[in-house]
């Protein structure tokens, strides 16, 4: 009897010991993480994206988008990611205190999308990532945009539409046998426009104090 008590009570704090260690420890330590405050700039990060972008992040999340993207940067001394402009500093628990699902991923068959709406130098290899038009053709065919690109098409978020007086701002300039015919255009669907909406919205490069002197890795070409 006394060796059946000591072996729960063995199992008893194991499990409870566990428990601590990855939802209490945790939990103390960053779940009163609040958004950075500089009152003198009035400058606050992150802010709730809400909206569209909201919507654009369940998109996201519905079509697998995070299983073959992450949103983390590593360090620079560890990784090679902000030399392929995937961002300028590491990511933090700061930057996620506001998604209800963190995306963060695990695997990288893309690149890692955690500031891919941050704006680019006219220079950079990636600088046409946080324009729409780049993201929507992207997504109608990776491949005609990014070569060698392994991304399937995502042409059902897309639909053909016949043009009635202006061509519409947002339809896609197709080429080649992507063509669509004489008096029609393709035009992002509305979950689309969230989508890249959510996408425009990833920007993790705004100075932290938790980070502060982090010096960013000289660019190199971006990895495709």
């Amino acid at each position: 009897m006394k060796f059946s008590n000591a072996l729960i009570l063995g199992v008893f704090a194991s499990f409870t010991a566990a428990w601590c260690a990855v939802v209490w420890v945790p939990q103390m330590q960053l779940g009163g993480l609040q958004p950075q405050v500089d009152e003198e700039n009035a400058d606050v990060y992150p802010i709730d994206i809400g909206g569209l972008a909201r919507r654009g992040h369940e998109v996201y999340i519905a079509n697998g988008c995070a299983a073959c993207h992450t949103q983390q940067i590593r360090e620079a001394r560890i990784s090679p990611d902000i030399q392929r402009e995937w961002g300028t500093r590491r990511t933090v628990a700061r930057d996620y205190i506001y998604d209800e699902a963190i995306t963060l991923g695990s695997v990288r068959n893309g690149p890692d999308l955690a500031s891919v709406g941050t704006a680019k130098a006219d220079d950079s290899k990636r600088k046409y990532v946080n324009d729409p038009q780049w993201q929507y053709r992207h997504l109608y065919n990776a491949r005609a945009v990014v070569d060698g690109s392994i991304m399937p098409p995502f042409k059902f978020l897309f639909k053909k539409q016949k043009i009635t007086g202006e061509r519409a701002a947002d339809a896609l300039d197709l080429t080649g046998i992507e063509t669509p015919e004489a008096g029609t255009e393709v035009v992002p669907t509305a979950e689309a426009k969230a989508l890249v909406a959510y996408l425009l919205s990833l920007d993790k490069s705004h100075p932290l104090k938790e980070i502060k002197g982090a010096a960013a890795a000289p660019a190199a070409p971006a990895a495709k």
